[in-house]
């Protein structure tokens, strides 16, 4: 399943090039990008277990900055 997202409080390219790192690296992604410059995140991952992937993709932004959110609404 392949999802977009906004993203809250993402204040730096490094930032973003560090939390798309941690993302791909979670068992069940094929692919994460995220873009500073739009403030999304682009995520394809299995999709039956596409929501706790998305959990982990958000404490992979918490260990970057704790601001930073996946917005999922």
């Amino acid at each position: 399943m392949k999802k977009k997202f906004k993203m809250e409080n993402l204040d730096c390219a490094n930032c973003a090039a560090k939390m798309e790192d941690l993302i791909r690296k979670i068992p069940g992604v094929h692919e994460a990008n995220m873009n500073y410059m739009t403030q999304k995140l682009s995520l394809d991952a299995e999709d039956e277990r596409f929501e706790e992937i998305l959990a982990e993709a958000q404490k992979c932004c918490d260990r970057v900055d704790k601001g930073c959110r996946i917005v999922t609404n």
